[in-house]
Formats: structure tokens, sequence, C-alpha cells
């Protein structure tokens, strides 16, 4: 059964050996296009720090954080691939990450658009007043709302 897997999946924080072929990979199986190798290991070395979820050796998860360490920071790109969505890895990969912010002031994170119940789940709520703006069009379309007329 694919629930008892989560048990088998190793969480690790360290980039070192990351093969970033089969990170970007990862990216491309949640249709996340537009990251190719390079970047992310430039996003990732520049983070404050990285989960990733191994299965057997191979990447099946992972997610990111951007902080100043004390006051702010943000999770980031919390993927599972599709062949082990729905099963606990992401829980497990956000339980790892929220278990490191614990003492930072305030933590912010992006849902996918239809996934923000799993992120309530784990004790986050929806901010009153966040803005933001996207450089692509696409993300802007999907999360922004429209710009009043002033």
């Amino acid at each position: 059964m694919k629930t008892n897997i989560v048990s088998n999946v190793t969480i690790t924080n360290d980039i070192k050996n990351i093969d970033w072929v089969e990170l970007e990979a990862l990216y491309k199986a949640v249709k996340w296009d537009g990251f190719p190798k390079e970047k992310l290991k430039k996003a990732y070395d520049s983070s404050y720090f990285v989960t990733l979820a191994y299965l057997d050796r191979q990447l099946i998860g992972c997610g990111r954080v951007v902080t100043d360490g004390v006051f702010y920071g943000a999770i980031y790109d919390v993927i599972v691939h599709p062949e082990f969505q729905g099963i606990g890895i992401g829980k497990k990969i956000m339980n790892d990450i929220l278990s490191k912010v614990d003492d930072i002031f305030f933590i912010h994170l992006t849902a996918t658009t239809g996934r923000e119940g799993f992120y309530e789940k784990l004790g986050l709520r929806k901010h009153k007043t966040a803005m933001a703006r996207y450089t692509h069009p696409d993300p802007a379309k999907e999360y922004l709302e429209k710009a009043k007329t002033i």
C-alpha cells in the first residue's frame, strides 16, 4: 500500500550531493516549467535551508526556505512528485521545514491554487494584506487580484 511508503522516505537538508538534473525533472513532473537546473542550483545555494525527500535514493519531493534568520522568512517550492502525492510526503516535508523556522517571527508561503487547505491543516493562515508582483504573466494571472483603479 502506498501510505506505507512514507515511513521509508528519507529527509535530508544537505544539497551537497543533489543531482540537479533529477531536481529539474521533479519540477517538470509537477508542470513547473521554466526552472532550469542552473537557476535551481543558484536558488538552492542561496536558500537558508532545503528539505529533500528521497525514496530509495530517488528524489520525490522538496521544499526550501529563504529568510533573514530572525524576523522574516518564506517557504518556497514545496513539491511532491505526482506519483507520490496525497500519502503524507508533503506533510513530512512541511513538518521538517516548520520545525526549523519555529523561532522566526513571520513565515510566508504562497500556496499553489487548490492546495490552501493542505497548508491550513499545518497551521498556516491566509494573510489579509499580502502584496506581490510577478514578472511573468501566467502566475500573475493566476495569483494576483486585478489592480483597483485609483
